[in-house]
């Protein structure tokens, strides 16, 4: 998976212009060398415009997260208190051996928001909606040489969304060049069904565009190759291509086919070939799967005939602090892995679609998605959101979205919207016989849209959580699916710990919240019994949530999965969130709601591991919390192990505290005096010993410790290096109550990118060459440059030893 992503990052980059190739298509990335200015430009999209001050920089790129966070920014809690505005991008784009034959499109994965596009000075088009992916055809306006692509971005009216949502050309953009006689853009559709006797119909239906002028002979060749390299089956059909566009529907009998599922991520690729006199016009590829999904009223998901329960979790598109929406293709992958670990199986783009890449890591690496189109609808949700655009744009943009990602296996259901205000059940079915209209073949979920009947499996968000919410309206709609499209919600801060069980609509309400609501829902809150009498844990800021899993809004993680594994119709859920995410904060100075089960930086929480716990196979054991608490000699503290083992042992300095055997529970809990040493946790299975994890008293770290997560990257401007700063004692051991500054440098071929340390409550700018590590981490994100060599990151602090690491950039081609 690895090598293909790099392998496709290299071949996005050979070309540095268009028309040196003689292939029929051709599609190269036009990320790097844009021109960027952050103000009201006039003139600038003229292609005589003087851009020379104007700073050079690569795309994707989000400037909100290059800003300072100030609590008069008008973003707010929404945005992170981080700035919008107005910018300028220009880029040169050369074409050799222009030919009027030609097509050129330009094609934008995601803008954000508002853009017009110019290209030599032509008005290509006005795109409102900063996450659908769009293009313009800009062939009748080029010429042979340079050609001036200019872009404005106008984010001045904020909040334009209810979390973080960035500023700017964040998603990467690409040139296609074609024949006259093409595949559009998602001009495929396929479907796989008939799945009997270990054979499965493949039927694509393919979109051809003929602007040639003339009615052309052609012949139309869609073979499928499978996973090796093999080509496994071939159709051919001679049609009349008449001006204009054409639609050609083909089936193709695979013999026992490899089958996709969330365990075997197996992929196909149908590749479409148009041939005019024997001459190839295009060759387009498209990526699919071939799996069974059904949808059985009562019973659940079943994928290729076997139950499944989702498992899933809610994500913002951002990646924190350091890069904002700009997330860079290693640092997605990097996330993504963290979860499939974790046992995460789904995942839904809430609240709103994501990037390309990210559906074709969904593909490759096993996540069942739930594409979510829209947060709301006609009423806009935040003052100045897409619902503002909402009636002129949705259908288009609606279509746009459908037509890129129904061909991917991973994507399985579609959300209409979330919490969508003043809906009316007339306007849900009008979405939804659109979306019908487009993929009949996956049913449509909502947000909390349960209250209307046109939605197929009735989605459930925090309402949900309640006791006995779900088991009424399954009496009442006994044939329909429930999914917790926003199930559950609880709260942790890494390295922070509350033995008295948090409530937050009574002991941190949320800035809509009073301490009295609480008592409205308190009878079907499910509680969670208190880990001591007092505070073990006090003087701790209310902004920051208990690790242990005791902070929460109606119902704790182990008490909702028991509902999923208990409850049929129930098919599983959406965590709200698998990352911490910018925005939707509780107040200044803080920068999220701390959701998330790995943090800002993408270090996990102790919650990562109670999902492991019940989501993996693979045998593992955690306990919590750390062994380093100055001042607690004696006092008990309550040390909780989670496994998926059969049992558990618990040793204080090589001494025995108990076995105890896991039960439906779903943590073990001992009460230990706290003395310093080593405590440790050991896992058995059948009495063997199958994992263990230990912590070490760290009264005070005394030297910086450097990891990363490559020692080779390729010198394409693309890779990343994740760099972990921890502050340790001398053997290693973290100090997890440090605090201190780092000082930090980048030697050689890589330039950082961003820094992150997961504190919700640092407001520490980025353009800084130093950071406060918290509760002993910090993380520097480093990205190579065009240039091989050593890289070298050194760090330093006051009264700690500093560290060194070093990393070789190479050339990809020898």
């Amino acid at each position: 998976m690895k090598i293909l992503i790099h392998l496709l990052v290299l071949l996005s980059f050979s070309l540095n212009s268009l028309g040196q190739n003689n292939t029929v298509r051709e599609r190269v990335s036009l990320d790097l060398n844009w021109k960027f200015l952050q103000q009201e430009s006039k003139g600038a999209e003229q292609p005589n415009f003087n851009d020379h001050e104007w700073r050079t920089l690569n795309v994707p790129h989000d400037w909100s997260i290059e800003g300072e966070y100030k609590q008069d920014n008008s973003s707010g809690t929404m945005g992170a208190f981080l700035p919008g505005g107005i910018g300028w991008y220009r880029k040169q784009i050369e074409i050799k051996n222009f030919k009027k034959s030609e097509k050129y499109f330009i094609e934008f994965d995601g803008v954000y928001l508002n853009s017009d596009v110019w290209v030599n000075g032509h008005h290509l088009g006005f795109h409102p909606n900063g996450y659908m992916s769009f293009s313009y055809d800009l062939s009748p306006y080029l010429k042979e040489g340079n050609n001036t692509l200019a872009v404005r971005v106008d984010h001045s009216k904020i909040p334009s969304g209810r979390w973080y949502t960035g500023s700017g050309i964040y998603r990467h953009v690409w040139l296609t060049k074609t024949e006259d006689i093409y595949v559009p853009k998602s001009g495929t559709y396929i479907i796989t069904d008939n799945f009997l006797d270990n054979q499965a119909t493949v039927k694509v239906q393919t979109t051809l565009v003929n602007e040639s002028g003339k009615s052309k002979k052609v012949i139309v060749k869609n073979s499928i190759r499978d996973h090796k390299g093999t080509i496994v089956k071939e159709v051919s059909e001679k049609v009349l291509l008449k001006k204009n566009t054409t639609v050609l529907l083909q089936d193709c009998d695979i013999k026992n086919p490899q089958l996709w599922s969330s365990a075997t991520p197996v992929m196909y690729t149908m590749i479409t070939e148009v041939i005019v006199n024997k001459k190839v016009k295009d060759h387009y590829e498209t990526p699919f799967g071939i799996r069974n999904i059904e949808w059985r009223s009562k019973e659940g998901l079943f994928v290729n005939g076997e139950a499944v329960i989702i498992k899933g979790l809610s994500n913002h598109q951002d990646a924190g602090g350091a890069v904002g929406v700009a997330v860079p293709d290693d640092v997605l992958y990097r996330r993504l892995k963290m979860l499939k670990e974790m046992g995460c199986n789904a995942l839904r783009t809430a609240h709103h679609p994501f990037a390309p890449e990210f559906y074709t890591m969904c593909d490759t690496m096993g996540f069942m998605v739930m594409d979510e189109a829209f947060d709301g609808w006609w009423t806009a949700k935040a003052p100045y959101d897409y619902g503002n655009y909402f009636d002129e744009y949705w259908e288009k943009d609606l279509e746009g979205l459908l037509k890129r990602d129904r061909n991917h296996p991973s994507v399985i259901i579609w959300s209409i919207g979330n919490e969508v205000r003043k809906f009316t059940a007339e306007q849900q079915k009008i979405v939804v016989d659109k979306v019908k209209s487009i993929d009949p073949t996956r049913p449509v979920t909502q947000g909390g849209g349960y209250i209307a009947p046109h939605i197929d499996i009735s989605g459930f968000n925090g309402h949900g959580e309640l006791k006995n919410e779900l088991e009424k309206y399954h009496s009442e709609y006994p044939e329909k699916l429930i999914i917790g499209t926003e199930i559950t919600h609880t709260l942790q801060t890494r390295g922070i710990y509350r033995t008295k069980t948090w409530y937050r609509t009574k002991d941190n309400p949320a800035p809509w919240e009073k301490p009295a609501d609480f008592a409205r829902i308190e009878k079907k809150v499910t509680k969670i019994p208190d880990l001591s009498e007092e505070e073990v844990f006090t003087g701790i800021s209310k902004k920051y949530q208990s690790s242990y899993d005791n902070s929460i809004v109606r119902i704790g993680v182990r008490d909702e999965w028991k509902r999923v594994e208990a409850l049929d119709y129930y098919v599983g859920n959406f965590r709200w969130t698998g990352f911490d995410y910018l925005g939707e904060s509780f107040g200044w100075p803080g920068r999220t709601a701390n959701f998330g089960i790995i943090d800002l930086a993408g270090f996990p929480k102790d919650h990562f591991y109670l999902y492991q716990s019940l989501w993996s196979n693979k045998p593992m054991v955690h306990l919590l919390p750390h062994w380093s608490h100055k001042g607690k000699e004696g006092v008990e503290i309550p040390v909780v192990i989670y496994t998926n083992c059969q049992s558990a042992e618990l040793f204080l300095n090589n001494t025995s505290l108990g076995e105890k055997t896991m039960t439906t529970d779903g943590q073990l809990v001992w009460n230990v005096p706290y003395e310093k040493g080593t405590i440790k946790a050991v896992a058995k299975n059948d009495g063997i010993v199958v994992a263990e994890k230990f912590f070490t008293t760290v009264d005070k770290g005394t030297q910086l410790t450097l990891s990363s997560d490559k020692t080779l990257i390729y010198a394409n401007n693309k890779d990343i290096i994740h760099c972990e700063i921890s502050i340790t004692d001398k053997y290693k051991n973290l100090d997890p109550n440090a605090q201190s500054s780092v000082e930090y440098e980048v030697l050689g071929p890589a330039k950082i990118i961003g820094s992150e340390n997961g504190n919700i409550l640092d407001i520490s700018s980025n353009s800084t060459n130093f950071r406060n590590v918290f509760n002993g981490k910090c993380l520097l994100i480093i990205q190579a440059t065009d240039k091989t060599g050593e890289i070298t990151i050194k760090v330093k602090s006051t009264d700690l030893q500093p560290a060194i690491l070093t990393v070789r950039a190479i050339d990809y081609i020898k």
